[in-house]
């Protein structure tokens, strides 16, 4: 990702509510927003070397894809986009899970945390920053 330095100081920080994945997607819309310009370039390249940890740990790793997903569907997207997704994850999730009880409980954990940032937002004004989440 590549922000003109003169511009900089009116780009928007990174959103505390993600961990990991899509911040950099919500980052940019929200940079377009502003009227900054977003481009790609198929002569630049990036190898990007995966976390060692997450790299070890696959269920955490769709855990925490399946949680950004929806949040970026919650902030970017109309609310029937975020239902539907939420409903077939949920769905794919609870029909596989006597076959690949892992990967399923993954997805399904994705979604309860959405779920659980969903209504602690809306309990709250001030909903806690994701270090606050368990």
């Amino acid at each position: 990702m590549l922000i003109s330095f003169k511009s900089f100081r009116n780009c928007p920080r990174f959103d505390e509510d993600y961990f990991l994945y899509c911040e950099d997607f919500d980052l940019c819309l929200r940079d377009r927003k502003l009227g900054h310009q977003i481009g790609m370039t198929p002569r630049v390249g990036v190898t990007h070397h995966p976390s060692s940890i997450i790299g070890k740990n696959p269920r955490i790793k769709l855990r925490h894809s399946i949680y950004s997903y929806p949040l970026s569907w919650d902030k970017h997207a109309a609310g029937s986009v975020l239902f539907c997704r939420l409903l077939r994850i949920g769905f794919v999730g609870g029909f596989t899970l006597p076959f690949r009880p892992q990967m399923a409980s993954a997805k399904l954990g994705g979604v309860f945390r959405y779920v659980r940032y969903f209504v602690l937002r809306y309990q709250d004004s001030n909903p806690p920053s994701f270090h606050d989440r368990k």
